[in-house]
């Protein structure tokens, strides 16, 4: 019996086959994590390029109307390529300082992207930039969801959110009509 421990004791074949057994887990969760995470942190930056961009092209304009802002969400639902941009939600709000408050508030707001709960906040938002009386600036709230394929490591599911605030091109506020 001693002699047959000995045997195994010195024995060093599949050796290799156990410790691959042994890491190969360990391996899989760190490529899989390191590849969500790719994925959200390129999902978040295509939020943000998506809001400036509806920001830019809504603060170029003199006027908007809810179809102006239905065809900028177009243009920011392409800057989401290639990612699906069916989720994509935007609102845009117009603050401007208010005397009467001493302080920057909404003048007015547009939800024809999707309904964002955070435009409620534009006001907060603008605040660095909206500081005496005449100043206005455009700002965008976009949230997208990203569904990923694989639920392992970290989950399948990502609310990402991005803002944007952009001061008028032409330096008077933005005018809105239906």
């Amino acid at each position: 019996m001693s002699g047959l421990i000995r045997c195994f004791r010195h024995d060093r074949r599949g050796v290799g086959a156990l410790e691959f057994a042994l890491i190969l887990p360990v391996m899989l969760t760190a490529v899989l994590g390191s590849v969500q995470v790719f994925l959200l942190a390129r999902a978040k930056m295509l939020t943000v390029a998506a809001a400036r961009n509806i920001a830019d092209l809504v603060s170029q304009q003199d006027s908007v109307t809810a179809a102006t802002i239905s065809d900028f969400c177009i243009a920011g639902r392409l800057s989401m390529q290639p990612l699906s941009s069916a989720t994509l939600k935007a609102a845009v709000a117009s603050v401007g300082y208010s005397s009467a408050a001493s302080a920057p508030t909404i003048v007015w707001s547009d939800g024809t992207c999707g309904s964002v709960a955070r435009i409620a906040t534009a006001a907060t938002l603008a605040k660095s930039v909206v500081v005496a009386n005449g100043d206005s600036a455009i700002v965008i709230c976009a949230t997208y969801t990203l569904a990923l394929p694989i639920s392992f490591p970290l989950g399948s599911s990502f609310a990402l959110t991005g803002t944007a605030v952009a001061r008028p091109r032409n330096g008077t506020a933005v005018a809105y009509g239906s």
